[in-house]
C-alpha cells in the first residue's frame, strides 16, 4: 500500500457515529438470522466509509478461513478496544446479536459526549491558532519594518527584537525542517509516555481543571464495560478481564487486575474496589452503588444506573470545562497581545531617543 492511500484511509478513518451504524446494521442482520459472516458481507458491500470496508472484507476472509471472530476483529485496528472483548463475550455466550446492539448504544453515546467536548473545546483552538497566527505575522512583517529603520539611521538594533525576529524566523522559513523536528519530538513523547503510562495517567488524576472529567469518564467506562460484559453473558471475573483492556488509565486497569484476584478469592466486588483503590480511581458512590446492587442480587440494574449517573454528570462538566479552557487559553493570548505591544513601543521609544539625541 502506497503512502498516498495510506493517508486517504487515515484521513477517512471511522468517527464513532460510523462505528454506531455499523454495529446496529449488525445487530438487525443478525436478529433477523442472518450469520454473521453473512451479515458483515452483505454490510461491506453498501457502505461508505472506505477503511472500514476495507476492515469488513478482511473480516470476512478471516472468518472464511475459519479464524475466530473476536480475533479476527481484533487484528483490525481500527475498531475502539471494547469491541472484540464485547464479541467475544456474545459468541460465548450466545447473545451475538445483542452484543452488537450493546456496542451500538456505547458508540452512540459516546459521539455525543465526543463532540460535546470537542465543541466546548472549539473556542480555546481557535484562540491558540489565532495567537500563533498574530505572532508569526508580527514577527514576519512588522519587526522587518522597524528592523529597516534601524539600519537606514545608523542606529543598533535592540537585542530582544534581533533574538526573538531571528528565532521565529528560522522556525517558519525552515518549516521543512521544523516539521522533521516536531515528527521526532512527538515520536520521541509517544514513545516516553507509553513506558511512564502510570505517571502520565497519575498528572491526568490531578490536573486542575481536566481531572473531573478524565475521572468521572473513567467511571463511565468502567461501569459500561462490565455493563456491556454482563449482558453479553460473562461472569464478574471476566468482565473485569476485559475492562481492563478498555478502561484509558493504567492505574484503575491495574488495581482492576488485583480487584479481580480479590473476587476470585471470594470477596465482593464493592469490598473489592474499596480494598484496590490506593490511588483514588474509584468513585465513592460507585462504590456505594454496586454495594447495593451485590447486597439486593441487582447487579446488571446497579450498573445500567452507575451508568446514567455518570453520563448526566459528563454532560454537566462539559460547558463549565469549556469556559475554564477558554479562559486558560484567552490568558496567555492576552499577555502576547501585551507583549506584542510592547516590542512595538520599545522601538518606537528607543528610536525617538536616538532621534532626538
Amino acid at each position: 500500500m502506497n503512502w498516498f492511500k495510506r493517508f486517504d484511509l487515515w484521513w477517512h478513518r471511522p468517527k464513532l457515529a460510523d462505528f454506531y451504524f455499523l454495529f446496529t446494521q449488525m445487530y438487525l442482520l443478525l436478529n433477523s438470522g442472518r450469520p454473521l459472516q453473512d451479515a458483515m458481507a452483505s454490510i461491506a458491500g453498501v457502505i461508505e466509509n472506505e477503511p472500514l470496508k476495507l476492515a469488513l472484507n478482511n473480516i470476512v476472509r478471516k472468518l472464511q478461513s475459519g479464524m475466530n471472530a473476536a480475533v479476527a476483529i481484533n487484528a483490525e485496528k481500527i475498531f475502539p478496544q471494547v469491541v472484540a472483548p464485547t464479541v467475544e463475550a456474545g459468541d460465548k455466550a450466545g447473545q451475538l446479536s445483542a452484543s452488537f446492539f450493546r456496542l451500538g448504544e456505547l458508540m452512540w453515546l459516546q459521539h455525543n459526549l465526543y463532540s460535546k467536548v470537542a465543541n466546548a473545546l472549539f473556542v480555546p483552538k481557535l484562540g491558540g491558532v489565532l495567537m500563533v497566527i498574530i505572532v508569526v505575522g508580527y514577527v514576519k512583517f512588522a519587526i522587518p519594518e522597524y528592523i529597516k529603520m534601524y539600519k537606514e539611521n545608523g542606529m543598533e538594533i535592540p537585542g530582544i527584537i534581533e533574538s526573538v525576529s531571528g528565532s521565529v524566523n528560522l522556525v517558519v522559513d525552515y518549516w521543512y525542517v521544523t516539521a522533521v523536528v516536531l515528527y521526532f519530538l512527538w515520536q520521541g513523547f509517544k514513545k516516553f509516555y507509553n513506558s511512564h503510562k502510570h505517571f502520565f495517567d497519575r498528572i491526568k488524576l490531578h490536573t486542575p481543571i481536566y481531572k473531573q472529567l478524565h475521572f468521572t469518564f473513567l467511571q463511565h467506562q468502567l461501569v459500561s464495560t462490565l455493563g456491556l460484559m454482563m449482558a453479553s453473558g460473562l461472569n464478574m471475573p471476566d468482565s473485569l478481564v476485559q475492562a481492563t483492556k478498555v478502561v484509558d488509565n493504567s492505574l484503575m486497569s491495574s488495581a482492576l487486575v488485583n480487584v479481580r484476584a480479590d473476587i476470585l478469592k471470594g470477596n465482593a466486588l464493592s469490598l473489592a474496589l474499596k480494598r484496590n483503590n490506593k490511588d483514588k480511581v474509584f468513585d465513592s458512590v460507585l462504590l456505594l452503588v454496586l454495594d447495593s446492587g451485590e447486597k439486593t442480587n441487582r447487579m446488571r440494574e446497579a450498573l445500567d444506573n452507575a451508568k446514567d449517573y455518570y453520563e448526566r454528570i459528563l454532560a454537566s462538566v462539559v460547558e463549565p470545562l469549556s469556559t475554564k479552557i477558554t479562559f486558560v487559553v484567552m490568558v496567555p493570548m492576552g499577555l502576547m497581545i501585551v507583549a506584542i505591544y510592547a516590542f512595538t513601543m520599545i522601538p518606537m521609544l528607543s528610536y525617538m531617543n536616538n532621534v532626538s539625541g
